[in-house]
Parts: structure tokens; C-alpha cells; sequence
């Protein structure tokens, strides 16, 4: 049941998250669903809308990119029980290394949007800031802590304990090792209040 790309073009981002979304809404109210996504990801400079950048797209062109609101309406559409979003990416143009945009000396403050359906969305970051990385684990400072809890817990945790773990160690790593803040924040749709945090994984 796990569908998985590496370097993806725009075409097959689309392709597999149409796919996905037709699979859930067979399945409908008994259909769970973990999206996880790390790369690149910009807003437009005008409208402050968050995209995801596949590999063949220029954040100086945003016409073919991944709009991050048309992926979460196509799958809150979709009746599912539950679908979790982990996103190791930043919305600024600041870039995990260098940057996509680094040059231009500016990070834009990604629009948010609102959630539909039973979404839950764990972001690496705040406003503008940047996902780091943690270089000596060969990983997003994110990702690593993601993956390490889930290792840890061998699974066995609630999304409200992996919610304050990744906040609490992310938050204070990226200082102790990048020297800059970076605030991991969870979004819920309004249907879920608080009762993502009971959430199994």
C-alpha cells in the first residue's frame, strides 16, 4: 500500500497524487492515509500561495508547480478517516542548503490556507523560517527526529506525543547544531479540534 517517488517530475507528482486520492475515496471512511514529502517548496511572490517545487519546475516559473492547497482539497475530498501530511519543506525560498532563491537576498511569508476534511499536517517550520539540515545524520533536522521518535517507539505512539517530541527537539537541535531557529507547527482541520492528539500512528 505505499506508493513512493524519488526526484519526481511535476507530471508524475500530479499522476500519483490523483491516483491517491481515487484509492481513498473507494475505500472512503475507512481509509487512513500518511503523505510524507521532503524537497523544495515556494510561494508565489504575489499571492503568497505555497507550492511544492518537483525537480523539472523553476521557482521562477510556478505555472507547473504543485499548488500545496489543490493536494490537501484533492485529498480531504476524498471522506478518509484520517490523513497525517509530513512536510520537510520550507515555504520562504530559503532552502535547506543554499536555497532555491538564495541569491535574491528575500524569503516571502507563505499564505496559509485552511484544512478541509479529517487533515492533519506536521510542517517543518514556522513562517519564514528555513528546514534545516542535520549533515551528520544525513537528514533534515525534521526528518531525523521524525524518524528517530517513530524508531524509538518502535510506532507506538500517538500524534500528539510525536507532535511535542519533534517540536521540543527540532526547535532546540537546529539551534545547538545550525544556529538558527527553526519551529516545527502542526495544522489540524476544524473538524479534528483536538482529537488528532490521540491519534495512533
Amino acid at each position: 500500500n505505499m506508493h513512493f517517488i524519488v526526484n519526481a517530475t511535476a507530471g508524475e507528482m500530479n499522476q500519483e497524487i490523483d491516483l491517491v486520492a481515487k484509492i481513498m475515496k473507494k475505500i472512503g471512511s475507512k481509509a487512513e492515509l500518511i503523505v510524507y514529502y521532503a524537497g523544495h517548496g515556494y510561494p508565489d511572490e504575489l499571492t503568497k500561495v505555497p507550492y511544492l517545487i518537483p525537480v523539472d519546475v523553476s521557482a521562477g516559473n510556478l505555472s507547473n508547480a504543485i499548488k500545496l492547497d489543490d493536494m490537501y482539497n484533492k485529498l480531504a475530498a476524498t471522506g478518509s478517516k484520517k490523513t497525517t501530511i509530513f512536510l520537510d519543506a520550507c515555504f520562504t525560498g530559503g532552502g535547506r542548503n543554499a536555497g532555491l532563491l538564495a541569491s535574491r537576498g528575500f524569503k516571502v511569508k507563505p499564505k496559509e490556507g485552511d484544512l478541509k476534511g479529517n487533515l492533519l499536517v506536521f510542517s517543518a517550520t514556522s513562517e519564514e523560517q528555513s528546514a534545516l539540515p542535520y549533515h551528520k545524520e544525513g537528514h533534515g533536522m525534521f526528518t531525523y527526529h521524525l524518524l528517530k521518535k517513530l524508531q524509538e517507539s518502535k510506532g507506538k505512539v500517538s500524534m500528539g506525543e510525536l507532535s511535542s517530541y519533534i517540536k521540543d527537539n527540532v526547535s532546540l537541535e537546529s539551534l545547538k547544531i545550525n544556529k538558527k531557529d527553526q519551529e516545527p507547527k502542526v495544522y489540524q482541520s476544524s473538524n479534528l479540534q483536538d482529537n488528532w492528539k490521540s491519534w495512533k500512528f
